[in-house]
């Protein structure tokens, strides 16, 4: 058994609660052993789906060989080839076993794709409907690597919020080497759009500069958009008089912010933060309200790490307070908004 019983109870309540239809998941393996292929890895991706469907039963588990004729027309040639919701309208492929680190994303992905929610932010949301081309996001990935479940994470959730256009390919670069060398992977995680090389990125990418890149390959209007949204940004960049808006802190910005603003909230985020995007909307509302009374800034902690750095940020949401030019308070995590508004008001 892959999955013990402590996990196992774990993934039941996590299923019961998140899954709402239920989500095909589709194993295709080799019968025999070509060239480099590691068995072990094909019959880690049916056990593994085999025991994650007899968790519940909004999972189903379908076994099919790569000789197929459905194998044939999809196209597939690696062993083990997992389909996330196919029989729902998702283009999500494994190409490769999701072991190691890389099975919490696999199985997140999974419960995305029965709630039909990506998970994304609005801003994100709304780029992602301007897609108008197809898109193809490889990740490249490697089993031993702590940061690629976030890579292969956001790629699906951006198949997930725009299902028709945008397909997601997680590639084991150990195991599918001829095409990792083929898009010179060295360093993981990779995306590569479209299998342009003039798209590839390496790392872990923020949400915002990711969908950026996935609609400057994808939209026929991604200049326009793009251009826009740097103008908006640069607007609330300026260190207006009471702004009805969180102004966007940095680096270079937020000194002054605090010596400008008698009573300034500093909102801590960081995209990939969904406790961040749950208050967000607080703290979008709190400014609007409080414009001339108390300013609201947002200060992205991946983007500026001096800031986050001397003010010993480790962990986030996190509201910084500042009156006259002084920290006199930190509000950690998320939390309702009368009371996050009680907080605040304390310092009036």
């Amino acid at each position: 058994m892959l999955i013990d019983t402590k996990t196992e109870a774990v993934l039941r309540e996590k299923f019961e609660r998140e899954l709402r239809e239920t989500v095909d998941l589709k194993v295709f393996t080799q019968s025999i052993i070509i060239g480099n292929e590691d068995p072990q890895y094909s019959q880690f991706s049916k056990d593994l789906v085999r025991e994650l469907s007899q968790i519940t039963d909004k999972i189903k588990g379908e076994f099919l060989s790569l000789s197929s004729e459905a194998a044939e027309k999809l196209n597939l040639s690696i062993s083990p080839t997992i389909l996330i919701g196919k029989d729902l309208g998702y283009s999500i492929e494994y190409w490769g076993g999701p072991a190691g680190h890389q099975a919490s994303a696999f199985i997140e992905t999974v419960s995305l794709v029965s709630q039909g929610e990506s998970g994304l932010g609005a801003a994100s949301k709304e780029k992602l409907k301007s897609i108008d081309k197809h898109v193809l996001i490889e990740t490249y990935v490697t089993l031993d690597s702590p940061h690629c479940p976030q890579a292969a994470l956001l790629s699906n959730r951006i198949a997930i919020e725009a299902p028709e256009k945008v397909a997601s390919r997680y590639i084991d670069a150990a195991e599918v080497r001829a095409r990792a060398r083929e898009f010179k992977v060295s360093h993981v995680p990779q995306q590569v759009i479209n299998e342009d090389m003039d798209s590839i990125t390496v790392g872990v990418q923020s949400e915002g500069a990711f969908v950026n890149q996935v609609i400057s390959f994808g939209s026929s209007r991604a200049e326009e958009i793009l251009s826009l949204e740097r103008e908006e940004l640069k607007k609330k960049e300026k260190l207006i008089d009471k702004p009805d808006y969180p102004i966007i802190l940095n680096n270079d910005n937020f000194d002054q912010a605090v010596d400008k603003y008698p009573l300034l909230v500093v909102d801590c985020w960081a995209e990939w933060c969904a406790p961040c995007r749950m208050i967000s909307p607080t703290i979008e509302k709190l400014a609007a309200k409080y414009a001339g009374e108390i300013t609201f800034g947002k200060l992205n902690v991946d983007e500026n790490r001096e800031v986050a750095s001397r003010f010993e940020i480790m962990s986030i949401p996190i509201l910084l307070i500042f009156k006259n030019r002084e920290k006199v308070d930190a509000i950690v995590g998320a939390m309702p908004e009368n009371v996050l508004e009680e907080k605040i008001r304390a310092h009036k």
